[in-house]
């Protein structure tokens, strides 16, 4: 597990410099920024995710990976990757950007990814569960996150501000309620 946690901390660190240096490129050029709060609170969740993800497959386990194991991680790996580099713009043009009007043309190449990343780790979780589990009680286990994608899959096609205000205090709610349980 410890060269696969290596390359999981490689990626997942490339995704989190990239939200970095991007946010470092707006806030060097504040003043050309016209800022927008859904783009911000986007980014934020998307480190928070992040970290999480990270910080779940970090915990030990006793028993070594295989390639068939590792091979689903790694497409999740390379879709929260894309998801971090799209959040935040990379570059800036000389007159300025508009962090409203990045959120609206992206949102939904973000949210596609955002929930892309979460369907596949509920796939590959019920692939893993269904034979033990039975297929009934490994989709009740994940109730909890259909209601998520289906959240995510309407801020894809929704673009009302009010329902990206909805949607992402709901959607905060995981992270930040994981990282309170985890702060102790």
């Amino acid at each position: 597990m410890g060269n696969v946690l290596v390359f999981v901390s490689i990626v997942i660190g490339l995704g989190v410099t990239d939200i970095l240096v991007s946010l470092h490129r707006l806030l060097r050029a504040r003043a050309k920024v016209r800022w927008d709060w859904a783009a911000l609170a986007v980014a934020f969740l998307v480190l928070l995710t992040i970290v999480q993800m990270w910080w779940t497959i970090a915990q030990p386990t006793a028993k070594s990976m295989t390639i068939g194991a590792f091979l689903p991680m790694l497409v999740e790996l390379v879709l929260l990757f894309l998801l971090a580099s799209a959040v935040l713009p990379d570059s800036l043009p000389p007159e300025g950007i508009d962090l409203k009007a990045y959120y609206h043309d992206n949102g939904g190449y973000i949210w596609t990814l955002f929930a892309a990343a979460l369907a596949w780790l509920v796939a590959t979780d019920f692939v893993v569960t269904a034979p033990q589990l039975g297929i009934r009680a490994a989709l009740g286990r994940s109730a909890e996150e259909f209601i998520v994608l289906a959240v995510m899959v309407s801020l894809i096609f929704v673009r009302r501000r009010w329902w990206h205000a909805i949607g992402l205090c709901v959607l905060a709610g995981g992270p930040i309620g994981w990282l309170s349980r985890s702060l102790s």
